[in-house]
Parts: C-alpha cells; sequence; structure tokens
C-alpha cells in the first residue's frame, strides 16, 4: 500500500466519522426537541465489563447498525398502529389480560399506549433522518401479520416486542463508532426500556425481573420478529396463479377465433 494509499483511506474515513459526527450532533438537536431522553451516564461502570457489540455484520458501519435499528422501529411503530386501530379503551377494561379494573384506567392504558406509538414513529422519524444525513439509504417498512385477535394477545405481544426491542439497544450499540450517535441510540434505548416496563406491568407482568438485563445478538433479534414479517410469497403465488388462468383463458378465445377445435362439438356433430 502506498503513501497516497493511506492517506486516501484515512482521509474517507476521517471524512465518514465528521459525518457521523455532524449527523449525531443534529440528532442530539431532533431527539431534544421530540421529547426523547439521554441515558444517564451513570450506567457506563456496567457497560465496560461487557464482552462487546452483539452485532453480527464486523464489517458494518454506523449505518448498517442504524438500519437494524431502524428494521425493529418500524415493527413496533406497525404493531401499534395496527393495535390501536383495532381495540379501544373499552376492550381493555373488558379483557382479563390487563390491570385496570374502571374505565379512568382503561383510558389511562389507551392513552399511555397511543403515547407509546407515538414515540415509535418518532424514533423511526429520528432513524431515517440519521441515515440519510450519513448518506445511506433507510430500510422501509415491511408488511408485518401479527395474528391479533385479542387484547390478551396483544398485550403479550406488545411485552416481547419492547423486551426484545431493549436487548437489541444494548448488543448492537457498542457496534457504534460515532460518539453522538451512541449517545442518541442510548437515549431511543432508554425510552424503550420504560415502553417495556409499562407495557409488561400493564399486562401483569413483572416490569423488572432482573437486576441487569443480557442484550441480545442482531441474529437472534432478528430470529424472534422474523415470524412477523410477511414475505408476500403467498400473494405473489395467488398473483402468478391468475395470471396463469388469464393467459389459459385467452389462449382458448384465440383458439375459437381460427376455428381450432377446443373439445366443443359443432354444428355438423364433428
Amino acid at each position: 500500500m502506498t503513501d497516497n494509499d493511506d492517506n486516501d483511506d484515512g482521509g474517507s474515513r476521517r471524512r465518514f466519522l465528521s459525518r457521523s459526527a455532524i449527523a449525531g450532533g443534529a440528532l442530539l438537536a431532533l431527539g431534544g426537541g421530540a421529547g426523547l431522553s439521554l441515558a444517564q451516564e451513570d450506567d457506563g461502570e456496567d457497560s465496560e465489563e461487557a464482552e462487546g457489540p452483539l452485532f453480527d455484520d464486523e464489517e458494518g458501519t454506523d449505518v448498517d447498525v442504524l438500519n437494524y435499528a431502524l428494521t425493529l422501529e418500524h415493527l413496533e411503530n406497525a404493531f401499534y398502529r395496527t393495535g390501536l386501530e383495532t381495540f379501544d379503551a373499552a376492550d381493555f377494561l373488558e379483557s382479563d389480560a390487563t390491570i385496570v379494573s374502571t374505565e379512568a384506567d382503561a383510558e389511562v392504558l389507551y392513552e399511555n399506549l397511543e403515547t407509546i406509538g407515538e414515540h415509535e414513529a418518532a424514533h423511526v422519524d429520528l432513524l431515517t433522518q440519521a441515515v440519510e444525513l450519513l448518506g445511506g439509504t433507510p430500510v422501509e417498512e415491511a408488511e408485518y401479520d401479527f395474528g391479533l385477535e385479542d387484547v390478551a394477545g396483544f398485550m403479550s405481544l406488545a411485552s416481547t416486542l419492547e423486551n426484545t426491542g431493549v436487548a437489541a439497544y444494548a448488543g448492537a450499540a457498542p457496534a457504534i463508532e460515532s460518539p453522538d450517535l451512541l449517545r442518541t441510540a442510548l437515549g431511543v434505548h432508554s425510552v424503550e426500556a420504560r415502553h417495556a416496563a409499562v407495557v409488561t406491568a400493564a399486562g401483569s407482568g413483572d416490569p423488572y425481573p432482573d437486576v441487569i438485563d443480557d442484550p441480545a445478538a442482531q441474529s437472534e433479534v432478528l430470529a424472534a420478529v422474523g415470524p412477523f414479517i410477511a414475505d408476500g410469497s403467498d400473494e405473489e403465488g395467488e398473483d402468478e396463479e391468475a395470471e396463469e388462468g388469464e393467459e389459459g383463458e385467452a389462449a382458448e378465445g384465440e383458439d375459437d377465433e381460427n376455428g381450432t377445435e377446443t373439445g366443443t362439438p359443432n354444428e355438423n356433430g364433428a
């Protein structure tokens, strides 16, 4: 490698880290405006004992880590949007899967869930802007199938998704190189932890079962949320079958016009 190559590599890295710093600074301002709290620096001592980031893509950049987080935020945003469209406050009051016992309590819980949904939408916007500021392409929202049939299923899945998100941020955050972006990611992580506590407690679960939460590896998280992401293969198969049927009908029509036998007797009984 020549000196010029060293200079080019160093310059490229400095430019990337410079963009990361600019993006991180901008996001700190955006996060503050959106009401996102930053994690307390006092928690740093415990994190130093961790073995390292649990982000499988060792060659990945800050953009890759942020897109991983954005994938999860899209999922949670769609989950709350779907759930709040499916159920109302009365449904939560009637269900045995929540701790609410009065209409007032049910309204409070529903408002809390609406707030959480708004947070998830804000996280999507925040991370999308972060990826764009770094020159990357943000991942888009996918098609999801949460299989929501009742409040019990919603509350159980809400707790699962929130706690999975908390573990995912804890696992991937150490892979972020930019200090400013790391601070922003930790700010989102702490808010996700608040969400997890609220929905778990509202569903009669233990909001803080452990003294220290374990982080989760990227592969584990994606495997856990994968079943909720619809791949569209069934719809594609149905579309292909429909197209084949239409092509077959069109071919039969052409044969009829050309006088070709199609299995229907003609006037002469042939």
